[in-house]
């Protein structure tokens, strides 16, 4: 990129409640950004109705591509992994590829003007942002054991009977071994990463199946991306993530009321009501 020219970003939403929420965020950002491209993917699980609402309010934005291939999305499961990897895979395959992929929540919204993104994002051209930290991220609970056992049920649904699979697991010794090609690591789910990085992980996954693992690993979406960015990235293209979201000590998202809470370097902030 040369000149004065800025970098371009495609938001990549994550949502499940509310129709209207999700399309007011949408407006914001197309506004605000005129050159960004924005992809919507509904859980799976949502009311048909929320869907609805969502065609007739985004099919007619040429900025915006709501997903068709939707996934289930169920707490601290692998969905909320595959739902980004399709949004990518969908995003790469246009003819007009974004330099940014910013990944969001409906619960997020901007602190700042987006113009000062691009800027930011285009003196800093090369970085990706996001956590790829060792499992003392964690605040609370388990650290390795979410990924060397294998967790397959939703523990807000079935809360006993994920306890009970995992220790069943220990008392077996079917604890896996460490991955031999990379190293696990965490971080907020909500990350701004370049295409060229993206594209390398994308490599990265085809030619190396023992990534597979993560499947099954419990909050898949706090060590997936944070493990393969961490493996195609060099540690000085790792910056910290640009979307606030505090955690109280048990590790939950805090709701937040007031903008001026939010340290001046983020550009977006959740958990908004």
């Amino acid at each position: 990129m040369s000149g004065n020219t800025l970098v371009t970003v495609t938001f990549i939403i994550l949502c499940h409640d509310s129709a209207e929420r999700v399309t007011s965020l949408v407006r914001l950002l197309l506004q605000e950004d005129p050159e960004c491209r924005v992809i919507v993917h509904l859980d799976k699980k949502s009311p048909k109705t929320t869907f609805k609402k969502l065609i007739l309010a985004l099919d007619d934005e040429p900025r915006c591509y709501l997903m068709r291939n939707r996934v289930r999305c169920g707490w601290g499961q692998w969905g909320l992994v595959e739902a980004p990897l399709l949004a990518l895979r969908h995003a790469l395959s246009q003819e007009v590829v974004s330099d940014y992929f910013y990944l969001m929540s409906e619960y997020c919204r901007p602190v700042r003007p987006l113009s000062e993104l691009r800027e930011f994002l285009t003196a800093h051209q090369g970085a990706n942002f996001i956590e790829c930290e060792t499992s003392d991220w964690i605040k609370g609970g388990i650290r390795e054991d979410r990924y060397l056992y294998r967790h397959y049920l939703d523990k807000r649904k079935h809360p006993k009977l994920h306890r009970w699979m995992y220790r069943a697991q220990k008392k077996l010794g079917l604890k896996r071994q460490e991955p031999i090609s990379f190293e696990v690591r965490f971080g907020s789910q909500w990350w701004c990463v370049k295409k060229e990085s993206i594209q390398n992980a994308f490599y990265e996954i085809e030619s190396n199946s023992e990534y597979n693992r993560l499947r099954t690993a419990w909050i898949p979406d706090e060590c997936y991306f944070q493990s393969l960015l961490k493996k195609v990235s060099s540690d000085d293209e790792i910056y910290p993530i640009l979307t606030f979201c505090p955690f109280d000590n048990k590790g939950k998202p805090e709701l937040l009321v007031e903008e001026s809470s939010v340290p001046l370097r983020f550009f977006f902030a959740r958990k908004y009501p």
